[in-house]
């Protein structure tokens, strides 16, 4: 269990016997008032004052090595046993309440690894990757097709990438079948056989939806990836669209609200985490984000109706992450989705009540650097409500751009705060799947 970050530690000593009452005590009628570091409503943890087992000196880290040491127990495992995440929410606080705001600014990033390393592409770990790592400790790293080249460099790629790292890495890439593929195109398939696009298995049903997604989530976390950036929720309604295409499930929105949760179901099964794309809806538009602006132009009620049925679906499935494209929705908004903050967080935050991570889709697309500065998109992104940024097109001036908006106010940090405890708790589900 040693891979368990933020550095769980084994220490001798016993847990307090009334400290289990309490937990059973809760466990049992699951009713608690809200304390200092709590939510009890979003997270059902209660923290546990005057024992042993949180002792408030201890949190604060000393070193790399000993950032959750706790006394008498290692939590994780004691976790699993009450069955509960009773105290793992109050060290998460805890541990928010010692970070600095770099280091909670870097939680945020979610990056390619070139975004560490500008000199090469990234196949093996060297010494200015890990030097980067340590001076920006970010929150997750997507690979791409570049940095694949085989089953035993992978492997040892990841595991070398985790093991670098202080803080569980989010490891991910884009692994929807069909013809967005980095892995399985390159690599192959373990369990055997070809997946192709998710368009073509429509009517086949459900269970054909899980089962794709169960071989690819499969495939993923064999290699040491522990979130899959799929499925895609979008609706292929626009026949014209060619950035969806054959990737979306369906060209009907029923339909594709119907296999968007066995697919979420799939990738769990698999033993990876995954991400409902491209929030609101990329299914419909003309243009293509990679390379420009592209429009919705449906009303908001339209796409309650329409586009967002498969999003709802998935989000009700268990979704983790939502990722939000860079689609202009007209009637809402004038800028690029995600760094919408009437989308974000008054639509899919409050409206349809997701709870999990959402990031943005990649700041590098012409529809986001032919407009913003790489600091200003951070800036703008963060501030409507995305907790996690993927692949800003300079990570230092993202980082730097964020810090210096919190500290001109414009980014409150206790925003930055909730957003870092979604991706430490996340993380924690992660491990779980391992």
């Amino acid at each position: 269990m040693n891979n368990i970050r933020i550095r769980l530690r084994l220490f001798t000593g016993k847990i307090p016997v009334l400290t289990v009452i309490i937990c059973v005590i809760v466990l049992l009628f699951g009713k608690y008032r809200q304390m200092e570091y709590v939510r009890a409503n979003e997270t059902g943890v209660i923290e546990i004052e005057n024992t042993e087992i949180l002792p408030k000196q201890i949190f604060c880290r000393r070193n790399t090595n000993d950032s959750f040491p706790v006394r008498g127990v290692l939590l994780h495992e004691w976790i699993k046993d009450i069955r509960q995440n009773l105290a793992w929410a109050g060290m998460t606080e805890r541990y928010i309440a010692c970070m600095g705001l770099h280091e909670k600014v870097c939680q945020m990033m979610f990056v390619n690894p070139e975004n560490l390393v500008l000199s090469h592409d990234v196949t093996k770990l060297d010494k200015e990757f890990k030097s980067a790592l340590k001076k920006y400790p970010v929150g997750g790293i997507m690979l791409k097709s570049k940095n694949i080249q085989t089953k035993k460099q992978l492997k040892k790629l990841l595991k070398k990438m985790q093991d670098n790292s202080d803080i569980t890495l989010f490891l991910a890439v884009d692994e929807e079948g069909g013809t967005v593929s980095r892995v399985m195109q390159k690599l192959g398939n373990i369990d055997g056989g070809d997946i192709g696009s998710m368009y073509d298995y429509r009517n086949l049903g459900g269970d054909i939806a899980y089962e794709n997604a169960r071989q690819i989530g499969d495939n993923l976390s064999y290699y040491g990836f522990n979130l899959d950036f799929a499925p895609v929720a979008d609706v292929w309604s626009n026949p014209g669209n060619t950035v969806i295409g054959k990737r979306a499930y369906s060209n009907i929105y029923s339909e594709a609200a119907e296999l968007i949760p066995y697919a979420v179901r799939g990738f769990h099964a698999g033993g990876v985490l995954c991400t409902l794309k491209h929030f609101p809806g990329h299914g419909n538009t003309e243009e293509d984000s990679h390379y420009g602006n592209a429009y919705v132009y449906e009303t908001k009620d339209d796409l309650e109706n329409n586009e967002f049925q498969s999003f709802r679906a998935g989000i009700d499935a268990g979704a983790d992450f939502v990722m939000v494209g860079h689609m202009i929705v007209t009637d809402i908004s004038n800028i690029p989705s995600d760094l919408s903050k009437e989308i974000v967080t008054d639509i899919l935050r409050t409206e349809l009540g997701f709870s999990g991570v959402i990031i943005t889709d990649s700041l590098q697309m012409e529809s986001i650097t032919d407009t913003y500065s790489a600091g200003d998109a951070a800036i703008y992104a963060v501030a409507a409500g995305n907790d996690m940024i993927l692949e800003p097109e300079n990570l230092e001036q993202a980082v730097e751009g964020i810090k210096q908006a919190v500290k001109d106010q414009i980014i409150a940090e206790t925003q930055i705060n909730e957003s870092v405890r979604r991706i430490l708790v996340m993380k924690h589900t992660a491990i779980e799947k391992e």
